[in-house]
């Protein structure tokens, strides 16, 4: 992605996560990112085409950026996988508050924003479970998926809104999923507040 691709990018989020909805103007759009409307319409060829390649673009950015700190911090356990990613995330959300707002307009109604939360988490989910580290039997990955979402969701609303701050909103999350999935309530509540890794 070049810069002024990235301007676009990152205008868009802001605008999309502030209207809570794709209508979006062309003038609003090259306002946001502080581009000529030619320059939008050489970078742009629609709106609804823009939302899904916003969409994409955080998906591999997060996944990207949680999986490549959690494998050079060696973390390897499905559940502290599970718990650090959503952890990761959640401070994300705090650190850009408008891919946070983004995350919480879209995250429960939109499929690519689903995959952007469920791609390594629901993996990790199964080989948890293929492991014998969670007590849930196997093919429930949508209950497990809507539970995930839900809860991460709720998460990063908490953070936004103010209610609590991003580590204890994540550490609350990771430790109610985990238990939801069978582990211990001691051992969620110590993999949900393990030191986070250096990113």
């Amino acid at each position: 992605m070049n810069a002024t691709e990235r301007r676009i990018h990152d205008a868009a989020v802001r605008l999309f996560a502030e209207r809570g909805h794709t209508d979006v103007s062309v003038s609003d759009l090259a306002a946001e990112a502080g581009v000529a409307r030619g320059t939008l319409y050489r970078n742009v060829d629609s709106i609804e085409n823009l939302f899904a390649s916003v969409r994409v673009q955080l998906a591999t950015e997060v996944h990207a950026h949680n999986v490549s700190v959690m494998d050079a911090a060696r973390v390897t356990d499905a559940p502290l996988r599970l718990a650090t990613g959503l952890r990761l995330l959640v401070r994300q959300a705090h650190e850009s508050p408008q891919m946070g707002r983004f995350f919480v307009r879209f995250g429960l109604t939109d499929e690519s924003l689903r995959e952007l939360l469920l791609g390594p988490p629901l993996a990790d989910v199964n080989d948890g479970i293929a492991s014998g580290r969670y007590s849930i039997e196997p093919g429930r990955d949508l209950s497990i998926a809507t539970m995930l979402i839900g809860t991460t969701v709720a998460a990063i609303w908490m953070v936004l809104e103010g209610h609590q701050g991003w580590r204890e909103a994540g550490s609350d999350a990771a430790e109610m999923v985990l238990v939801a999935l069978g582990v211990a309530r001691q051992e969620a509540r110590e993999l949900a507040s393990h030191p986070l890794p250096a990113s």
